[in-house]
């Protein structure tokens, strides 16, 4: 498989796209920052007109928060853009968790399908959790948010990920221009506070994981509003989210290298087209399959550096110089520090 993805031109632009689903870039800072200096929620006034009364029906509470998040969001989210290419449609439509397991093989060729972005938790040279992301694909026809959503919830392609969200606890979500925020709404199975065993930093890789995901679904980088019957769920494991959580910042959030193409376990042959972004030390990351603690086709190459972004970065390797047989795709950043702590994504795949 030279290059799965030729007949997908949606998939190359997302590809070599410096991942704009999910960093902005500088002048959109300098946006963000004019207007709220707060990095992690929309501000919003003391007064939640949706905890006024009891008994308040569902719909009127969504119609509350819809127009009270709106009158305090819209001036952010709707004035600097959707969160990819200026050509991306805005979806307003709801999306409702299904059973799309199918959906999740790696990069089939079929002309009515789309592709999306799934984020998982991982971990840098140092332990902690950070964001890494696989591209998925499924039916054209289906709402923006369904596929992505029910992924989150399942296992990973790659084995070195993991995500918090278990199946059924994200149900739908909806994105609302007009409100200036993503509705995600969780199950009553998921728990409020942080479960034993899972870290301060984890719980938040974890909420972050669903901002990223669907922003990157929605095509837009509005905040997330975790929401059960018109009423803003207060705390999700352990995280405040009565307000709408904010896109965390890249470089805090995401690893700073991230293979995006080949998918693990993908089967490839001839020139292999792998695709990627880093944020290193004068952009330098290098690309090689390593089997048996050797390594083959050896391939250095410039992403990006500085910046709160990830840049794109593409090299291409001849399969066809080394024996067939399964191997790991290594992309690893340059540690100019000599500590050894090479900040790496890997892949494992076959050579036919």
């Amino acid at each position: 498989m030279t290059d799965p993805l030729d007949d997908d031109a949606r998939l190359r632009r997302l590809l070599s796209d410096a991942v704009s689903d999910i960093e902005p870039d500088n002048r959109l800072d300098e946006l963000r920052a004019s207007v709220h200096p707060n990095p992690k929620v929309v501000p919003m006034a003391r007064s939640r007109s949706w905890y006024a009364a009891t008994g308040i029906v569902a719909t009127a509470a969504v119609i509350g928060v819809v127009a009270y998040v709106a009158s305090m969001a819209i001036d952010k989210n709707t004035s600097v853009g959707p969160a990819t290419d200026p050509h991306a449609t805005l979806h307003s439509s709801v999306a409702t968790a299904t059973d799309t397991a199918a959906s999740r093989s790696p990069s089939p060729s079929v002309s009515a399908t789309k592709a999306y972005a799934v984020y998982y938790a991982g971990t840098d040279p140092r332990g902690e959790p950070v964001l890494y992301r696989e591209f998925h694909r499924g039916p054209a026809s289906t709402p923006a948010g369904v596929l992505p959503l029910d992924d989150l919830q399942a296992t990973p392609l790659d084995p070195d990920y993991t995500t918090a969200w278990q199946a059924g606890w994200l149900k739908d979500a909806k994105a609302n221009p007009n409100a200036g925020v993503i509705f995600v709404t969780p199950s009553r199975a998921v728990p409020a506070r942080r479960p034993a065993g899972m870290t301060a930093d984890q719980a938040r890789i974890a909420i972050q994981q669903v901002v990223y995901t669907l922003q990157g679904a929605f095509a837009t980088r509005m905040p997330v509003l975790f929401v059960r019957h018109g009423t803003p769920v207060p705390r999700v494991l352990g995280v405040s989210t009565s307000e709408p959580v904010e896109q965390g910042k890249v470089l805090e959030t995401c690893s700073r290298v991230n293979i995006s193409d080949p998918n693990e376990g993908d089967a490839v042959s001839g020139k292999l087209v792998v695709r990627g972004v880093n944020n290193a030390f004068e952009g330098t990351v290098v690309v090689y399959l390593e089997r048996n603690g050797k390594k083959y086709l050896l391939q250095p190459t410039i992403g990006g550096m500085g910046g709160n972004r990830l840049w794109p970065w593409t090299v291409t390797l001849d399969t066809s110089k080394v024996s067939p047989g399964s191997y790991t795709l290594v992309a690893r950043n340059d540690d100019p520090s000599g500590r050894g702590r090479f900040e790496t994504d890997t892949r494992v795949i076959t050579v036919k």
